[in-house]
Protein backbone atom coordinates (compact mmCIF):
# COMPACT_ATOMS: atom_id res chain seq x y z
CA UNK A 1 0.00 0.00 0.00
CA UNK A 2 1.49 3.32 -1.05
CA UNK A 3 1.85 6.35 1.18
CA UNK A 4 -0.83 8.30 -0.69
CA UNK A 5 -3.25 5.40 -0.42
CA UNK A 6 -2.62 5.17 3.33
CA UNK A 7 -3.30 8.89 3.67
CA UNK A 8 -6.52 8.57 1.67
CA UNK A 9 -7.68 5.73 3.93
CA UNK A 10 -6.78 7.63 7.09
CA UNK A 11 -8.49 10.83 5.93
CA UNK A 12 -11.57 8.84 4.93
CA UNK A 13 -11.79 7.19 8.35
CA UNK A 14 -11.21 10.48 10.19
CA UNK A 15 -13.87 12.20 8.09
CA UNK A 16 -16.36 9.42 8.81
CA UNK A 17 -15.62 9.69 12.53
CA UNK A 18 -15.80 13.46 12.83
CA UNK A 19 -18.72 13.72 10.42
CA UNK A 20 -20.67 11.10 12.36
CA UNK A 21 -19.90 12.82 15.65
CA UNK A 22 -21.27 16.10 14.31
CA UNK A 23 -24.11 15.09 12.02
CA UNK A 24 -25.45 12.27 14.19
CA UNK A 25 -26.70 14.62 16.92
CA UNK A 26 -27.64 17.35 14.44
CA UNK A 27 -29.90 15.19 12.30
CA UNK A 28 -31.06 13.34 15.40
CA UNK A 29 -32.27 16.64 16.84
CA UNK A 30 -34.15 17.37 13.63
CA UNK A 31 -35.91 14.02 13.95
CA UNK A 32 -36.53 14.43 17.69
CA UNK A 33 -34.17 11.59 18.66
CA UNK A 34 -31.30 13.54 20.26
CA UNK A 35 -31.05 16.00 23.13
CA UNK A 36 -29.33 18.71 21.08
CA UNK A 37 -31.03 22.08 21.35
CA UNK A 38 -32.91 22.56 18.09
CA UNK A 39 -31.72 25.60 16.20
CA UNK A 40 -29.11 26.48 18.81
CA UNK A 41 -26.72 28.71 16.88
CA UNK A 42 -23.89 28.70 19.40
CA UNK A 43 -23.99 24.92 19.77
CA UNK A 44 -23.64 24.62 16.00
CA UNK A 45 -20.72 27.09 15.96
CA UNK A 46 -18.99 25.11 18.72
CA UNK A 47 -19.43 21.84 16.80
CA UNK A 48 -18.28 23.32 13.48
CA UNK A 49 -15.17 24.86 15.06
CA UNK A 50 -14.42 21.52 16.76
CA UNK A 51 -14.87 19.75 13.44
CA UNK A 52 -12.63 22.18 11.54
CA UNK A 53 -9.93 22.07 14.22
CA UNK A 54 -10.19 18.34 14.88
CA UNK A 55 -9.85 17.19 11.28
CA UNK A 56 -6.49 18.90 10.60
CA UNK A 57 -5.13 17.73 13.95
CA UNK A 58 -6.20 14.17 13.17
CA UNK A 59 -4.69 14.45 9.68
CA UNK A 60 -1.34 15.61 11.10
CA UNK A 61 -1.28 12.84 13.71
CA UNK A 62 -2.17 10.21 11.11
CA UNK A 63 0.46 11.57 8.73
CA UNK A 64 3.08 11.21 11.44
CA UNK A 65 2.14 7.55 11.86
CA UNK A 66 2.26 7.05 8.09
CA UNK A 67 5.80 8.49 7.89
CA UNK A 68 7.50 5.22 8.76
CA UNK A 69 9.16 5.06 5.35
CA UNK A 70 10.56 8.55 4.58
CA UNK A 71 11.80 7.55 1.13
CA UNK A 72 8.25 6.64 0.09
CA UNK A 73 6.94 9.97 1.41
CA UNK A 74 9.46 12.02 -0.56
CA UNK A 75 8.76 10.26 -3.84
CA UNK A 76 7.07 12.54 -6.37
CA UNK A 77 3.54 11.90 -7.58
CA UNK A 78 3.49 9.78 -10.68
CA UNK A 79 0.91 9.85 -13.48
CA UNK A 80 -1.27 7.28 -11.73
CA UNK A 81 -1.47 9.33 -8.53
CA UNK A 82 -2.37 12.47 -10.46
CA UNK A 83 -5.08 10.67 -12.44
CA UNK A 84 -6.57 9.11 -9.32
CA UNK A 85 -6.61 12.52 -7.63
CA UNK A 86 -8.33 14.12 -10.63
CA UNK A 87 -10.97 11.39 -10.88
CA UNK A 88 -11.69 11.66 -7.16
CA UNK A 89 -12.00 15.44 -7.41
CA UNK A 90 -14.38 15.15 -10.34
CA UNK A 91 -16.64 12.76 -8.42
CA UNK A 92 -16.58 15.01 -5.37
CA UNK A 93 -17.48 18.07 -7.42
CA UNK A 94 -20.63 16.48 -8.84
CA UNK A 95 -21.73 15.35 -5.39
CA UNK A 96 -21.04 18.82 -3.98
CA UNK A 97 -22.96 20.61 -6.74
CA UNK A 98 -26.00 18.35 -6.33
CA UNK A 99 -25.86 18.60 -2.53
CA UNK A 100 -25.68 22.39 -2.48
CA UNK A 101 -28.59 22.72 -4.91
CA UNK A 102 -30.67 20.29 -2.86
CA UNK A 103 -29.80 22.06 0.40
CA UNK A 104 -30.90 25.39 -1.05
CA UNK A 105 -34.18 23.82 -2.12
CA UNK A 106 -34.88 22.88 1.51
CA UNK A 107 -35.66 26.53 2.22
CA UNK A 108 -38.68 26.18 -0.04
CA UNK A 109 -39.79 23.13 1.92
CA UNK A 110 -39.87 24.92 5.28
CA UNK A 111 -36.34 24.52 6.63
CA UNK A 112 -34.80 27.43 8.50
CA UNK A 113 -31.40 28.98 7.82
CA UNK A 114 -29.55 26.91 10.43
CA UNK A 115 -30.91 23.70 8.96
CA UNK A 116 -29.94 24.79 5.46
CA UNK A 117 -26.39 25.54 6.64
CA UNK A 118 -26.23 22.08 8.20
CA UNK A 119 -27.43 20.54 4.94
CA UNK A 120 -24.73 22.47 3.07
CA UNK A 121 -22.08 21.25 5.53
CA UNK A 122 -23.42 17.74 5.03
CA UNK A 123 -23.08 18.22 1.26
CA UNK A 124 -19.43 19.21 1.82
CA UNK A 125 -18.92 16.10 3.94
CA UNK A 126 -20.51 13.84 1.33
CA UNK A 127 -18.44 15.46 -1.43
CA UNK A 128 -15.19 14.87 0.44
CA UNK A 129 -16.23 11.33 1.35
CA UNK A 130 -17.02 10.59 -2.28
CA UNK A 131 -13.69 12.11 -3.37
CA UNK A 132 -11.69 10.05 -0.89
CA UNK A 133 -13.83 6.96 -1.48
CA UNK A 134 -13.20 7.18 -5.21
CA UNK A 135 -9.47 7.53 -4.61
CA UNK A 136 -9.39 4.55 -2.27
CA UNK A 137 -11.46 2.48 -4.71
CA UNK A 138 -9.15 3.34 -7.59
CA UNK A 139 -6.05 2.58 -5.54
CA UNK A 140 -7.53 -0.76 -4.44
CA UNK A 141 -8.56 -1.72 -7.97
CA UNK A 142 -5.04 -1.09 -9.17
CA UNK A 143 -6.00 1.54 -11.70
Amino acid sequence: MSFREKLAWLRLLALIGFGGAYFGPVFGSYLGLAMVPRGSFWWMIYCVVTLFIGLPIAAVVMSLFALRNPREVQSPKDERDRQIGLLGTRTGFYVLAAGIILSMLTLHMGANIVQMVNYMLFALLLADLSRLGTQVLLYRRGW
